[in-house]
This record gives structure tokens, sequence and C-alpha cells, in this order.
């Protein structure tokens, strides 16, 4: 697909590496894959150009202070995912290209896309939510279903819907096609709100300021339910996936990068000039300060040297731990605890648990997204049972419902069983 000097690159057919030269049949296949994905993606964009020409505005106000603001947490959470997630699977070293040059894709693929339909799914379970303007009053049918009003807030839930889909892609690179994480995009991106919006917060009221259940869990679990039904890599493709020295700092970068940047994905829809700004802040960066101390010492203990794949996943397992909670007064301790318990989990995990799922039940996890951000999700979820059910811990400007976090990564479990 990318012509660089008028060499291929066809590691996987139509994928961004490089291959074997003058191999026709390979040639071949991958002018038919680069023909698939042109046609898809420019369907996509043919519908896209279509559905914002109908249901799509500026809001009123473009240019209010509170957009300023939040244009920050934009490109924060932006650079997260282009150049974080990017480079953080670049370990694989045959497929380090396709790892960046596909995540572009799927980000621009998942922001237009999740305006569109979370806002539709958002209206659909009457949720009141900033999120998507014009869905202010849940019960005023007129407003509910009104065109979209796009503005800085509605493009960090397309950011979010991003950061779902890459999570997926994580536990399938190197084992699908272009065209095939093309349609992953798509496909996945409407679950997702309908997930959130439908499930999630209309019908049990769940509440979560990070991310931890609607991106993290539902990420991993829905990328490992096609990981698994895709099986594990087949011919040589295992071992094009190993990393090499220089793959391993590429991807350390992205790791850095998306340890920087986590306070301001776990904060950018907190209301802005309140308390919960700033405790997003404070927990988030108490939590990964714990991963990553713990990240150190498992490691080191676990395999008698410092693991770099630990390094380069478990020191961000506090980020996906702390999130649903990251704004309520769980305290200093407790956001250290969260993400001591999450890095614990997720050493383990590419240690210990990760060779037994591949053996076991055939699984194969790419980039170990069960052990970053699927367990740790489920200590975050199990974590926040806790502060909501201590009054002293729940900030007074929100309204807080009656929701066991407990139970939301159940709803996803049955939900995956659907699919």
């Amino acid at each position: 697909m990318l012509n660089h000097k008028n060499t291929n690159y066809n590691s996987l057919p139509g994928s961004l590496e490089k291959g074997g030269a003058g191999d026709e049949s390979t040639d071949e296949i991958s002018k038919r894959e680069a023909r698939r994905l042109a046609t898809i993606v420019g369907s996509f964009n043919i519908m896209i150009l279509i559905l914002f020409y109908l249901f799509v505005e500026y809001p009123e106000q473009v240019f209010a202070l509170k957009q300023d603001v939040q244009y920050v947490f934009y490109l924060n959470v932006t650079i997260m995912m282009v150049v974080g997630f990017g480079y953080l699977m670049t370990f694989m070293r045959d497929y380090g290209l396709s790892a960046v040059g596909f995540t572009f894709l799927i980000t621009t693929i998942c922001i237009p896309w999740a305006v569109l339909s979370g806002r539709f799914f958002a209206s659909v379970a009457n949720n009141g939510s900033d999120g998507y303007p014009g869905v202010l009053d849940g019960h005023n049918e007129t407003q509910a279903w009104g065109k979209v009003e796009l503005n800085v807030n509605s493009l960090l839930q397309g950011n979010f819907a991003a950061a779902t889909v890459l999570i997926s892609f994580g536990a399938l690179i190197g084992k699908i096609t272009p065209s095939q994480t093309a349609l992953l995009a798509i496909l996945e991106v409407p679950f997702y709100s309908f997930n959130k919006e439908v499930l999630c917060i209309g019908q049990i009221g769940t509440l979560d300021m990070g991310g931890t259940i609607f991106i993290h869990l539902f990420g991993a679990y829905f990328g490992l339910a096609a990981a698994w039904v895709l099986g594990p890599p087949k011919g040589n493709s295992g071992d094009n996936a190993e990393p090499s020295k220089v793959s391993d700092v590429f991807s350390l970068l992205g790791t850095v990068m998306l340890w920087v940047y986590w306070p301001s994905f776990n904060g950018a829809t907190a209301p802005i000039g309140q308390n919960q700004q700033l405790l997003t802040t404070v927990n988030t960066v108490m939590s990964l300060c714990a991963s990553c101390l713990t990240t150190f010492v498992v490691s080191a203990l676990i395999n008698g040297r410092i693991s770099t794949v630990d390094i380069q996943n478990a020191t961000l397992a506090g980020g996906v731990a702390v999130g649903a909670a990251s704004n309520l007064h769980i305290t200093p301790f407790f956001a250290l605890l969260i993400g001591t318990s999450a890095a614990i989990v997720s050493v383990v995990g590419f240690n210990k648990i990760q060779s037994k799922l591949e053996h076991g039940l055939n699984l194969h996890d790419s980039c170990g997204v069960h052990n970053l951000h699927g367990m740790p999700a489920i200590v975050g979820s199990v974590s926040n049972f806790i502060p909501l059910h201590i009054t002293s811990l729940i900030p007074p400007q929100q309204d807080l419902t009656k929701t066991i976090y407990f139970f939301s990564f159940f709803v996803h479990a049955h939900n995956f069983r659907l699919l």
C-alpha cells in the first residue's frame, strides 16, 4: 500500500510493512487488499459527509471560554491516541509502521462516527449529557432528537471511542488486514456507544469518569473475543511480532507519552472550575506513580530481572484502574493502593496468565491488552464499590445514584457472549 522509493510493503496483505519484492502473487494480493481498504474507507467517508450535512451543526456559542479550556484536554488526549497508543504497539519489530499508521486511521474513523452514534444512543436512552450537546433534558423529545451540536466536548467523546477501538486493535495487530482494521473501527464504535449510553448509563446508572468500565473493560474484552475467534497468527507472523532493541525503545517512548498525559484522559470531561478536575489529576498521578514503582519491584521478583514488557505496559495499569473513581474523594492512600494492586495484577498477567490463556484457550493476545486494560479495569471496577458506599468520599457537587460498580463488568461479559 505504501510505496516509498519503489519498495513494496506487504508483510501482511496490504499492510504498511516491508515485505519481499518481486513476489508477483503477494503483490497482487496486496493490491486487492488496498482496493478493498479504499472501498470501505471511501464508502464510510461518503456516509459521514451525508450524515454530517443532515444532522450536525455548530453550537450557538462556538468560542465559549469552556471550549478553550477543554481544547487543552482534547489536545492531550489526541496525542495519547495517535502517538502514545501508536508507539506503544511498535514493540512488534515488523509491525511498527502498521501500529502507528493504522492507529492514525482508526482515530480518524472513530471521532466523527462516535459523535453521531454516541449522540444517537444517548437520545435513545434519554440520557442528559454534556458529552453530546443538545441532549440537555432527556424528557424533552424535541431537544433530545434535534441536530448534534459539534463542540470540543463531543470531539473528546470521539477520542474516547477511538481509545476503545485501539485497545481492541492491540489484541489483533499482526493478525488482521488493513480492511479488517477499518471494519473493526466502523463496527465497534456503535457497540461501544450502545453499551455505554443504553446499558451502563441508561439501565444501570454507571458512573465512570475515566473510562475504566466504558473504555478499558469493554475495549479489552471486545478485542479478546475477536482474537479468540481469529485464533493465533499463522505461518511466521508470530516470529515477525518479536521485539528488537530499537522497537522496544520506540514502544517505551509510547509508554512515557501515555503516562504523562493519562491525567488529562481521566479528567477531560470533569466539570471545569470544580474540585473534580483537580481530584482526577491528583488521584491519577498518585495511582500511576504507585503502579510504576510496583512494576519495577514485582517484575524483578518474578523474572529475576527487570522485564521490558512489564515496564512498557504494567506501569500504566494504575491509570486504567483509578479512572472510574478518579473524581471522588478516595484519599491519596486509596489512590496509591489502587495503582499498586493494578500493577501487581498486570505483571502477573504478562508473566503467568497470558501464556496459559494462549495454550489453554487458544487465545492469542498480541499486545497483552488483557493484562494492561482488562484485568486492571476489573480491579478498578471492584475497587470503586468501596468509595461509592462511603458518603464522606463523595464530592458534594455531584449527584450520585445508587450505582454499584462491582457488577458493571458482568454486563460487558453478557454482551460479549451475545457477540
